[in-house]
């Protein structure tokens, strides 16, 4: 299975992008908002984990199922340890992207 760099996925964020005119799903608007959210934790420099095996969302030719680690309130709250990085004391986000297969057959169209 291939293994995706921050700068791939970064760049399939920015490729995956949908005008609103061309959404075809009633789940377009909230794939676009995850993908915002997404790139925009990746883009910060958030550490992430691509999830390739899992009985429900593992990552395929079609879609891309990653972790993403952030600070978040809890962690300016209670740790707050400029320093030091640990993922137990971090904010976990789900995410899905499509691959480029996926954004290639959409040809710049929905691909929900």
């Amino acid at each position: 299975m291939k293994k995706y760099t921050r700068k791939e996925l970064i760049a399939i964020c920015e490729s995956a992008f949908v005008p609103e005119i061309k959404w075809n799903d009633r789940d377009s608007e909230s794939a676009q908002c995850q993908l915002g959210e997404c790139y925009a934790l990746l883009k910060a420099g958030c550490d992430f984990e691509i999830i390739y095996e899992d009985d429900i969302c593992g990552t395929d030719e079609n879609t891309i199922w990653l972790y993403v680690y952030s600070h978040g309130f809890s962690w300016f709250e209670s740790f707050n340890k400029p320093n030091e990085r640990t993922r137990d004391e971090m904010e976990e986000h789900h995410y899905y992207l499509p691959t480029i297969k996926r954004l290639k057959e959409a040809n710049g169209n929905d691909w929900y």
